[in-house]
């Protein structure tokens, strides 16, 4: 089975991304997974990145695209895999860190997206490992917590995506129940996630509007405070979803018999 890492980052967090590469170096287990990168070098300092030969590819991009556009972007660029994990710049791979069980998952022919669980820091982390369980919890809206796996099946779907600006990826995890797919929470890995730090995705963020473009199967709830930027729309949850959400993901299941 041929296995990948997804990753996409941005010239002011080289630093935080060849952290991570290392950790996935540090374990065996990740050994036979390859890592594909798409790097957003609008600082022009991609000769930064370390160990560029544990990379099977790295594309360079000079304009910052977003998490959306860029995933999209990159699976176009590859080749197919039977599997894919994105993974944020900002993550740590741990001891705790196991795919194994939700590659698994996300094979079978129902399957969405499975995402794994995540602390901010190494203490938070420690905290959750006795919480550990191997058990699969359904949630439709998922994001890249410790590392989302997905199928070939599911990756065919975001390749046919258009990779607008935008300033979620909701739309990844959202086409894929739209389809019929059932995505899942997986409670047996832990990575580290150290989201909502300076740069990266909070920076886009902040300089590009706020899209609503999955209005007709989201609610999208208003920030407190008004920013005219990304920022001024909450990140959608499940509770957000419209009935017709639902209505689609029921008669995809039932016609193509997931």
């Amino acid at each position: 089975m041929n296995k990948t890492f997804v990753i996409i980052s941005i010239s002011d967090r080289v630093n935080e991304l060849n952290n991570l590469i290392k950790t996935i170096m540090s374990f065996s287990k990740f050994d036979d997974y390859d890592i594909n990168l798409l790097y957003q070098d609008n600082k022009k300092n991609h000769s930064k990145i370390q160990n560029k030969d544990r990379f099977a590819r790295i594309i360079i991009k000079d304009e910052l695209l977003g998490c959306h556009g860029a995933r999209v972007i990159l699976l176009r660029s590859i080749a197919p895999y039977d599997i894919y994990i994105n993974l944020d710049d900002d993550m740590l791979l741990t001891e705790y860190t196991d795919y194994n069980a939700s590659i698994t998952k996300a094979l079978k022919r129902d399957t969405g997206f499975v995402l794994t669980n995540w602390a901010k820091t190494e203490s938070l982390m420690l905290k959750k490992v006795p919480k550990m369980k191997d058990a699969f919890v359904k949630q439709v809206l998922v994001y890249q917590g410790g590392g989302m796996v997905y199928s070939e099946k599911i990756a065919v779907l975001m390749r046919n995506l258009i990779p607008i600006k935008c300033t979620f990826d909701t739309q990844w995890s959202l086409t894929s129940y739209l389809n019929g797919y059932t995505n899942y929470r997986y409670l047996g890995s832990l990575a580290i996630h150290m989201v909502c730090g300076t740069g990266g995705m909070n920076d886009f963020m902040a300089s590009n509007p706020a899209i609503k473009s999955l209005e007709d199967y989201v609610t999208y709830r208003q920030a407190k405070k008004q920013k005219g930027n990304g920022m001024d729309l909450l990140i959608p949850l499940d509770s957000d979803l419209k009935p017709l959400a639902k209505l689609t993901h029921e008669y995809n299941k039932k016609y193509e018999n997931l």
